[in-house]
């Protein structure tokens, strides 16, 4: 079964109903938090390629192909989560502007490294257990998938504030309630 929850922030779908999961231990992206990210990014995300790691029901890649990204690559795990993705696509119309894939993310980022592939932005919003965001900021600059001036922003709890830097920069962070957005970039 599935519901309406979570809805577009801004741009040419915004206040599009997406769908989410129902019965799952589900903690969508908040309106308040899309909205900090998204206006932390402002006009740059218009034309960017875009890389959604666990993506769940892609909340946030549907928020940046609706605010103007030329393209988002989904990565998500659950299979049950893509076929809500994918049904979320279809209904904003950005079925063309999207690449799904399914898999493990930390597998994902390795292979895309190998390839040469590079993005502009990078948004993460991991499971709220453990200390995914360590692996993920090491994973990210290992593999130089950002490209220069590019910028990784990962939603994550709040105490798993402190982490290694793994040669980028921890250019800010906001809380909200029991999360943080952590947002990176390259050093200089």
């Amino acid at each position: 079964m599935v519901k309406n929850v979570i809805r577009v922030v801004s741009g040419i779908a915004r206040g599009r109903k997406l769908f989410g999961p129902s019965g799952l231990r589900f903690r969508p992206t908040t309106g308040r938090v899309k909205e900090f990210m998204f206006s932390y990014l402002g006009e740059i995300v218009k034309g960017a390629r875009i890389l959604d790691l666990f993506s769940g029901t892609g909340s946030l890649g549907i928020e940046a192909l609706s605010r103007g990204a030329e393209e988002v690559v989904f990565v998500e795990k659950s299979s049950k989560s893509l076929e809500i993705l994918k049904r979320n696509l279809t209904l904003c119309g950005f079925v063309d502007r999207a690449v799904v894939l399914h898999g493990d993310v930390f597998h994902v980022l390795r292979r895309m490294g190998e390839k040469g592939e590079r993005f502009d932005f990078i948004l993460a919003d991991p499971p709220f257990r453990g200390t995914l965001r360590d692996k993920i900021v090491k994973i990210v600059a290992e593999s130089r998938i950002l490209k220069p001036e590019g910028l990784l922003l990962i939603e994550h709890e709040v105490h798993d504030s402190d982490s290694e830097t793994h040669g980028m920069e921890l250019l800010k962070q906001r809380r909200f309630g029991s999360c943080v957005v952590s947002v990176y970039g390259e050093l200089e």
